[in-house]
């Protein structure tokens, strides 16, 4: 189950923010997401599908970078919202982060949301 954060989780090189609101939680991760915290933000993303909120939102505008642990991260959360039937959603990516959704082939395959 989600915790209720109600300040960021400051990691070693991303930082990350979980939002709660009535139907849906957002989570916005801000830095650069890589192999030194990738395993802890997809337990985050895990835990938020794990929640009573219908969507699962992944606030992506201030993420800097990403490499393929993050997006293993994202595809875990993805996972376990399915198994629970949730929606999930990626938020204004960043155009580094579009090209590597693009590239690794998610982009056709998880919602984006660009907001802008």
């Amino acid at each position: 189950m989600l915790p209720d954060i109600s300040s960021p989780l400051i990691f070693s090189s991303c930082t990350v923010r979980v939002t709660p609101g009535p139907t849906d939680v957002v989570i916005a991760i801000v830095g650069e997401l890589d192999m030194a915290d990738a395993d802890k933000v997809a337990k985050i993303l895990v835990d938020a599908a794990d929640g009573d909120r219908a969507t699962v939102s992944l606030e992506l505008s201030g993420l800097t970078f990403a490499d393929s642990s993050a997006v293993k991260a994202i595809v875990l959360g993805a996972q376990a919202a399915a198994r629970r039937g949730l929606a999930y959603e990626l938020v204004n990516p960043t155009a580094r982060v579009q090209r590597l959704l693009e590239v690794t082939g998610l982009a056709g395959t998880m919602t984006i949301v660009n907001s802008d």
